[in-house]
């Protein structure tokens, strides 16, 4: 299914462009029904959480210092996709894979509050958006992030306290989750191609290099992420946390506070990031046929 949703979104970019609103929407459902299978006790602060943030942070200012003299829309564009918050996406994903969902949530709300505080301060440091100041800056990504987040994690406790009927019912058609997901998965990347083709002739040549550069960033920070999920006992965990990106987000606060034209690079990196996806839900879904076949006698 995944691969039919990326090529739907590929081949009628300028439908699914048109429906890009409900993106949040969807993700904010998914989230729900995932929060709704998430154990209190397991939302606390681990030594994984900090090394994911530290090596997201060191990568995304380090990045944009080393690709600055060679080209500062491609550093403008990396920096972005690294320091990005994880995706809202990435606890439904990662549930389906088998993470811990606890751990997700925790580094899901760790993340994006410590991005909303750094990426102003930096873009300031960086001189990318004189004509808004940072408090002005900090509230503007934090209403574009928090409602997604902490709202269906509210709705979810609540549910789950006040009517744990209702939730079992939920929690048998979790899997709806995966649906809603992939419809959203279908509509951004359509947005982002169509944003592409939007480009002029001229800059064809820059945005094949910030593919490259998209599909580099994502191999380093998927490779990295699940290093440390393994040292830390969850290694899918670790990939998702760092390698599944708010792209949406990204591409926002690049047209916003960057060079305009940077945003190619998060664009293009949400093709990267839901082909692996894709591809580790397939892995997962053919072992579980596999086990779930009678052995040959």
């Amino acid at each position: 299914m995944l691969p039919i949703a990326i090529t739907l979104g590929i081949l009628f970019p300028h439908v699914f462009e048109k429906i890009g609103f409900i993106v949040p929407y969807l993700i904010a459902c998914s989230l729900f029904l995932t929060y709704c299978n998430l154990h209190t006790e397991d939302l606390h602060i681990k030594k994984m959480h900090w090394q994911l943030l530290a090596f997201q942070l060191v990568l995304g200012i380090g990045s944009y210092f080393a690709l600055l003299p060679f080209n500062h829309i491609i550093a403008e564009g990396v920096m972005i996709s690294s320091l990005g918050p994880i995706a809202t996406a990435a606890v439904v994903v990662s549930g389906m894979l088998g993470a811990n969902i606890g751990i997700m949530t925790t580094y899901t709300l760790l993340c994006n509050i410590v991005i909303a505080v750094i990426c102003p301060v930096f873009f300031s440091l960086i001189g990318c958006h004189e004509s808004t100041s940072i408090l002005q800056a900090m509230g503007i990504v934090s209403l574009k992030v928090f409602p997604i987040i902490i709202l269906p994690l509210l709705l979810a406790l609540a549910c789950k306290k006040c009517f744990p009927g209702f939730t079992r019912i939920l929690l048998r058609h979790k899997y709806t989750s995966f649906y809603l997901w992939a419809i959203s998965l279908t509509v951004a990347v359509g947005k982002s191609i169509s944003y592409i083709y939007a480009q002029n002739d001229s800059v064809h040549k820059l945005i094949v290099l910030m593919a490259i550069a998209a599909l580099v960033l994502c191999i380093i920070q998927f490779s990295v992420g699940r290093y440390i999920g393994k040292k830390n006992g969850d290694v899918v965990a670790g990939g998702q946390a760092v390698g599944q990106k708010n792209t949406i987000l990204c591409i926002w606060m690049a047209q916003t506070f960057l060079e305009p034209l940077s945003s190619i690079v998060p664009a293009m990196y949400i093709l990267w990031q839901n082909l692996f996806n894709s591809y580790q839900i397939w892995q997962k879904n053919k072992k579980e046929a596999a086990l779930q076949q009678p052995k040959q006698q």
